[in-house]
């Protein structure tokens, strides 16, 4: 009976719209955040993990190199010949090409290249017109980079520089020097070189005064002037430093074709224009036209830093044997090396050294028998590679390097590998 009046007062509530009272408090279920009543629950953030730590930068390394003037006289030109308008200067340089390996391998192409297609018209001195393979000899041999502001810049006209610049390109070296119109002119070089940012510009003193060939309104853009015999043109050159270390340079190289020929050392003002740039923000000078070694030395900068300066790389593929026989100083070079380490504070630490070069040309012109009579070799420790059996070619190997020592240093020197 008592059951049947509970269920009875039940109906009697739900009839009336009422509903029977819940409990105080709400129930928790775990995972599950207590929150004040309503029609939502929160989900709860799992807790944070700790951050990891960041990793400690490394020094970052790189090597660069510099080799002097490739310079194509009638000798070599004909010692490469292969057909009436066929070259090929590769075995010229099969022996230095195993050294050749740093990252960033910068040589200055002397002349104009191929400026009529198809090698037509070939010239040499005094105005000349380079074979267009001596550029996949070259990047056979292991370059990257080409300076191409000097002297002989203009010597087949400003078509003759448009056509060698499109020569770079076509086989894909990269350059410094040469421009077609203005816009390129105001693009500075800047080189991603594994991480570091390698800026480089070039100059020359001198176009042979060939400016006619260039139209009035290419002129000051064809190719950087400079003059070596004065101060007065720091101040522009420190502007274009400027602009590549805004640009993001970390690294400035300053490429100058300059002063007088078959020199041994460098003038006074030459030395005064180098360290200025250097005090500039220059962390390298390298130096050609001489077509003759010239020192090398660091210098010194207020802000702590020190400034590799190579006042003349000489020629590193050349024929002027006959200037001053028996053996020419035109004919001793140097393949220089340039450690960079950019420590994780961003600091720069260089350091250099310095590989003899021979390039072994007959004083008379003839061949050697040996690649094809010419050959850029390399000089370790005064020897010349053990294939060159000859006495008399190995005395001049030692020359090389014996004068090599003289100009540059001791100090400077690569050792042989123990």
């Amino acid at each position: 009976m008592k059951r049947l009046l509970a269920v009875f007062l039940v109906l009697l509530l739900l009839l009336h719209g009422c509903t029977p009272a819940l409990p105080d408090s709400p129930k928790i279920y775990p995972g599950f955040e207590e929150v004040a009543p309503g029609p939502h629950l929160v989900i709860a953030a799992p807790p944070e993990a700790p951050p990891k730590p960041e990793p400690e930068p490394e020094p970052i390394e790189i090597r660069i190199q510099f080799a002097g003037d490739i310079l194509l006289h009638r000798g070599p030109i004909e010692a490469a010949r292969t057909g009436a308008n066929t070259f090929d200067f590769r075995p010229f340089l099969r022996d230095i090409a195993p050294f050749v390996d740093g990252d960033l391998t910068i040589v200055n192409m002397e002349t104009p290249v191929d400026v009529l297609g198809e090698n037509r018209d070939i010239t040499t001195f005094p105005l000349f017109n380079a074979p267009f393979e001596i550029l996949e000899a070259l990047q056979y041999a292991g370059f990257n980079h080409l300076i191409a502001a000097n002297n002989h810049s203009f010597d087949r006209g400003f078509s003759g520089l448009v056509a060698t610049v499109e020569n770079f390109e076509r086989v894909g070296l990269d350059f410094t020097g040469m421009y077609v119109d203005e816009a390129a002119f105001h693009v500075p070089t800047i080189l991603d070189v594994n991480g570091i940012q390698v800026g480089i510009i070039a100059y020359t003193d001198s176009v042979n005064g060939l400016e006619s060939l260039v139209p009035a309104e290419m002129r000051p853009f064809a190719v950087r002037r400079f003059r070596s015999h004065v101060l007065d043109d720091l101040p522009a050159m420190a502007e274009d430093i400027t602009r590549l270390r805004e640009g993001g340079a970390e690294l400035v190289i300053v490429s100058l074709h300059w002063g007088a020929e078959y020199v041994n050392a460098p003038t006074e003002m030459q030395r005064q224009v180098a360290r200025g740039l250097s005090d500039l923000g220059a962390d390298v000078i390298m130096g050609n036209h001489a077509h003759v070694i010239q020192p090398i030395e660091w210098h010194e900068r207020a802000d702590g830093g020190r400034s590799l300066i190579i006042y003349s790389l000489g020629n590193f593929l050349a024929d002027q044997t006959r200037l001053n026989p028996p053996i020419a100083r035109t004919q001793f070079g140097k393949l220089v090396s340039l450690q960079v380490i950019r420590m994780p504070d961003g600091e720069l630490r260089l350091d250099v050294e310095v590989l003899p070069t021979l390039c072994l040309r007959d004083i008379s012109g003839n061949t050697l028998g040996i690649v094809n009579g010419i050959s850029v070799m390399p000089v370790i420790g005064g020897e010349l590679p053990d294939f060159v059996t000859s006495e008399d070619l190995r005395a001049w190997g030692r020359r090389a390097y014996e004068h090599v020592v003289n100009i540059v240093g001791e100090e400077f020197i690569a050792r042989p590998a123990a």
